[in-house]
């Protein structure tokens, strides 16, 4: 019994591929409409924690290249 080769797959165009599509400032729509909260502080302090952990750990990075990265995250704490 032959297999039946599957169907091409559609093609999709989206808007962003069309010259004339209007751009929208939409920044504004999805601003935070809260003040961050204590556990939104601990959450990104996490993240960026194990990011640090991850750089130093990096075995294709040079010393250099882990110092600068790490500095720039610890700012961000």
């Amino acid at each position: 019994m032959p297999i039946d080769t599957p169907p091409p797959p559609k093609v999709e165009q989206s808007q962003a591929a069309t010259p004339d599509a209007p751009m929208v400032d939409m920044r504004d729509k999805f601003a935070r409409k809260t003040s961050p909260t204590p556990d939104d502080a601990e959450r990104t302090r996490a993240f960026i924690d194990g990011k640090i952990e991850m750089i130093r750990r990096d075995p294709n990075m040079s010393q250099t290249d882990k110092d600068r990265a790490i500095q720039e995250l610890e700012s961000k704490r």
